[in-house]
């Protein structure tokens, strides 16, 4: 009896840590940094102003320059998250973090997100996790108990639909935010508290597929 107990937690420890090596989270850090404009100008998939291209370990990326500046986005293969980064005109960064790889609606920014000044002095970090005490992994957890799919990356445009989380401060409260194809027809949006994970509200509406 006993050996099948230890057996038994075992398993659920090693699926404990299966679950949390699946959680692929992009890494970012606070360096000073450049737009790399030899990879923008060499590459072979640039259209005008903008590189859209996988990378070969399956990774995702869009680089384009504008008036306002140049951007850079890195979406990674089987993750929920993708690396986004600014620039100013001259080419030194302005700002990077993480967010949820759906890449429309309102993509909620992880973690600590850096800005700097024009001369590439750190200036901000922000941690955007810190109010949320009910974490994405809860929300994970929320939606497999409702049945509500969640995409891993690379999510691209004009690939159907896909379940868009966001969060924000609403009236001084952390609030999750899920946006989801319950039916061809029909998007539920679910609203939960930051702290308590407690439903707040659930509405229907009819989806019109353009």
């Amino acid at each position: 009896m006993k050996k099948i107990f230890l057996l038994f937690s075992l398993l659920i420890l090693f699926s404990c840590k299966s679950q949390k090596r699946n959680m692929i989270i992009p890494t970012i850090d606070n360096k000073f940094e450049k737009f790399d404009i030899d990879k923008f100008s060499k590459s072979t998939k640039k259209e005008t102003d903008v590189v859209r291209e996988f990378l070969p370990n399956g990774n995702y990326i869009e680089m384009s320059m504008a008036n306002s500046g140049k951007y850079y986005t890195e979406s990674y293969k089987d993750s929920y998250f993708m690396i986004s980064k600014s620039y100013y005109t001259s080419g030194n960064i302005k700002y990077k973090g993480i967010m949820f790889n759906v890449p429309w609606g309102a993509p909620f920014q992880k973690g600590i997100w850096y800005g700097f000044d024009e001369n590439g002095k750190l200036i901000k970090e922000v941690d955007y996790d810190k109010p949320y005490k009910y974490t994405f992994e809860d929300i994970l957890k929320f939606c497999e108990k409702e049945v509500i799919p969640v995409t891993k990356g690379p999510v691209l445009q004009s690939t159907g639909f896909h379940t868009i989380i966001s969060r924000r401060i609403e009236n001084e409260k952390p609030i999750w935010e899920i946006e989801w194809l319950k039916k061809s027809n029909r998007v539920e949006n679910i609203i939960l508290d930051g702290i308590s994970g407690k439903v707040i509200s659930r509405r229907e509406s009819e989806f019109i597929n353009n």
